[in-house]
């Protein structure tokens, strides 16, 4: 369970927004996120983010994919998510990687609720070869 920060990832991260609930790295295509510990993470800690996606990439999130790096344990509102839906903000694909069962069941429950692409997983790397896999067939 490593930070992007502690990983060889992240030299290649194009900018980096630190909040009070979390980290996020904007990648090229892509974002990860890594929300602090007992943080409950819903639409109003995702909108700056989104906002400040929509500004640095130029996008409605139709080519990007989100990747929730979840090394910390914390909460989410999966019903937030049709915030996004109002708010035209449409994501290529959203991972999610988890390191414990319960957190992998979460997800599942989470994958309900979101209109893109979904994928679970257990490591970081698998999760960014998706993410730039993804951005390739938008970009062939």
């Amino acid at each position: 369970m490593n930070s992007i920060r502690e990983s060889v990832f992240y030299p290649e991260v194009l900018k980096e927004i630190n909040m009070h609930y979390g980290n996020f790295y904007f990648f090229d295509g892509f974002i990860v996120s890594e929300v602090f510990k007992n943080v409950v993470f819903g639409w109003e800690e995702a909108k700056p983010i989104v906002n400040a996606a929509t500004s640095f990439y130029n996008t409605d999130g139709s080519k990007l994919v989100y990747i929730s790096n979840r090394i910390n344990k914390y909460s989410v509102k999966p019903v937030d998510w049709f915030h996004f839906a109002n708010y035209s903000f449409k994501l290529m694909g959203y991972g999610v990687v988890n390191y414990t069962d319960p957190g992998l069941i979460n997800s599942k429950l989470e994958s309900l609720f979101v209109k893109s692409k979904f994928k679970s997983f257990t490591s970081l790397m698998d999760a960014l070869q998706w993410a730039a896999a993804l951005k390739n067939s938008v970009n062939s």
